[in-house]
């Protein structure tokens, strides 16, 4: 069964469970903020089902509840912030910052993150330049959960790409994807169901492909996308992310799940100033034409309309807007326990949403 609740419900509740775990305020908003973003965009994989894992955390010790950021390397146009195994959406939110402040001096800002956490879904920071008339970039690494290609054992992150581009009429180009075929999180929410995933998803420890999702995610690895390629990518990302930044790649990146040290995530934020590259109208004019121009393709056979990256999850957030947002019953009943631990009132749901 599943219920749906407005975003402002979910939003609230995860910032009160988050204060209730200790973390300040205004940190618990920006996470909550965050985790709701990923809802109603659709992306139920880096919604409200990761805060369980986040207070558990925080509960055991190895994520820190105050986010202290320091930067510790800095040009006009680059930096390195040290998050101090603090929140990862606390850190991010303040690189992202950092690097639009140096996109508008210097035409591009780039910031790297090191010793940090789960930082939600990549276009929550990408999408924070479209306002600015700026481009967007946000990467990051993760816990090995991938083979290198040809390989049968993890050691590459899911590590995910978003590039956001602001148009003019037309909505925003954001293209926000893991180098897997899915995001890891759509593997924990099938388990979680107790449903199988779809062959393609994951491979065995021995590199057959599995539809267990409990198999994916004890001995065996997800899979990238586009073969080699997608191997290829992840890699270089974790080089970006990890590496770069002078943090954690490859086994040095920890689960969420693993509560006996901090997860030593990385990030690589961007920021370029279109106003610095060609006048910002005639650029948002070519974008509207370029988004017209891939509608207007013909569509492949059993195709109904073509998309462009992020046109899917925009019209998603209107509707979750409209009729709220669906949340299973087994994530609910860990959501549960949070509230019962910290007397945080139930969400309430949409009327008549019960299904």
């Amino acid at each position: 069964m599943n219920v749906k609740y407005y975003p402002s419900e979910i939003q609230r509740f995860c910032c009160e469970v988050l204060e209730g775990a200790g973390v300040r305020r205004s940190d618990a908003e920006i996470v909550a903020r965050n985790l709701t973003a990923a809802d109603r965009r659709g992306i139920e994989s880096h919604g409200i089902m990761r805060l369980p894992s986040y207070v558990a955390r925080l509960e055991a010790g190895v994520m820190e509840k105050e986010t202290v950021t320091r930067v510790v390397r800095e040009t006009r146009a680059i930096a390195v912030v040290d998050a101090a195994n603090g929140l990862g959406a606390v850190a991010s939110t303040f690189a992202m910052k950092l690097a639009l402040r140096k996109s508008k001096e210097c035409g591009v800002g780039i910031v790297g993150v090191k010793s940090s956490n789960h930082y939600g879904i990549a276009g929550f920071y990408a999408m924070m330049a479209l306002s600015r008339d700026m481009i967007g970039l946000s990467f990051t690494n993760a816990v090995p959960a991938m083979a290198p290609w040809g390989g049968r054992a993890a050691y590459i992150g899911t590590n995910p790409i978003c590039v956001a581009i602001p148009a003019g009429v037309e909505r925003p180009i954001v293209y926000d994807g893991a180098t897997s075929v899915v995001a890891k999180g759509k593997i924990m929410l099938a388990q979680k169901k107790r449903v199988p995933i779809p062959p393609t998803w994951a491979a065995d420890g021995w590199g057959r492909p599995t539809t267990d999702p409990d198999v994916a995610l004890s001995d065996g690895v997800l899979l990238p996308f586009g073969g080699y390629k997608g191997s290829g990518i992840a890699l270089a990302l974790d080089v970006l992310c990890g590496v770069l930044p002078g943090g954690a790649f490859g086994f040095g990146v920890a689960a969420i799940a693993a509560l006996d040290r901090p997860t030593e995530v990385g990030h690589l934020f961007a920021a370029l100033d279109i106003a610095a590259f060609s006048p910002v109208g005639e650029f948002k004019e070519k974008v509207d034409r370029m988004i017209r121009e891939v509608r207007a393709t013909p569509p492949a056979e059993g195709i109904e309309r073509i998309y462009v990256p992020g046109e899917i999850e925009f019209e998603k957030e209107v509707e979750s807007d409209t009729n709220g947002i669906a949340i299973s019953q087994a994530v609910l009943d860990e959501l549960h326990g949070c509230a019962s631990k910290y007397g945080v009132e139930l969400m309430k749901p949409v009327s008549g949403s019960r299904a």
